[in-house]
């Protein structure tokens, strides 16, 4: 009668362990957005790397905090315009991470603020942009596509 006793309040003790977690089952995750951008002459809004004022290769991301440079895919449907994506930007969530330059060739750096948050709500993690500053250039975000347009 005390093992029956004993294997029922075992049992009885795994159910309610298990079964309280109402995300066990769950699989919801949303990575931060990755940070496409192009580069455009302020002026006559073309192309900077198809009008060979940049080399698409010369174009970095480079992380402050980190100090290391970003992998960049680089991207183009009819070379006219090359659309840059940094998929590692955005993980890092706190301000003192946010701080970022982008590097045209050795001609031209310029520094950026990508600040990201993580949120955590039923049973999903996702990220959030905050804030992207970018002084002296004028931005313009593109939302169907994700992409920013930057023009220099």
């Amino acid at each position: 009668m005390k093992k029956c006793l004993f294997f029922l309040l075992l049992s009885w003790n795994f159910w309610l362990s298990s079964g309280c977690d109402k995300c066990s089952d769950i699989d919801c995750f949303s990575p931060p957005q990755v940070f496409n951008f192009q580069l455009l002459d302020k002026d006559s809004g073309e192309d900077l790397v198809a009008n060979y004022t940049f080399k698409a290769a010369e174009i970095k991301v480079f992380s402050v905090r980190e100090n290391q440079t970003h992998q960049l895919q680089v991207s183009t449907t009819d070379s006219l315009n090359y659309i840059f994506t940094d998929a590692e930007i955005g993980w890092k969530v706190d301000l003192e991470n946010a701080n970022y330059e982008l590097r045209l060739g050795n001609s031209k750096t310029l520094p950026f603020i990508y600040e990201s948050k993580e949120n955590h709500s039923d049973c999903c993690t996702s990220f959030e942009l905050l804030r992207f500053e970018m002084d002296s250039v004028e931005r313009l975000f593109i939302p169907e596509q994700g992409l920013f347009k930057l023009k220099i």
